[in-house]
């Protein structure tokens, strides 16, 4: 099993309101989305909803405790999500 992977996160904006994110394979895959939805929206809709994307890594569990690992083991030096998830924990301490 993949420890990460690279996905298309697409956001949709209420009122300028984050409402929802969705994530897909590709960002073929989600620009498709994106323009069916837009396509379905009237001149109100289009004014009140909006769409932003982003690149993003997610992580199986098992990828993180290892990440987390060899860093403790001093093996790696942490970057992206996981050094946040450690500038996260660090602050519980």
């Amino acid at each position: 099993m993949n420890e990460k992977k690279t996905v298309a996160e697409l956001t949709i904006h209420y009122k300028k309101q984050r409402l929802m994110s969705l994530l897909f394979d590709s960002t073929e895959t989600a620009d498709a989305v994106m323009e069916i939805l837009n396509g379905h929206l009237n001149e109100k809709g289009k004014k009140e909803f909006s769409f932003s994307g982003e690149i993003k890594t997610v992580y199986s569990g098992k990828g993180v405790v290892d990440e987390l690992n060899d860093w403790m083991d001093h093996k790696i030096e942490p970057n992206g999500t996981i050094l946040d998830l450690i500038k996260v924990l660090d602050g519980l301490n």
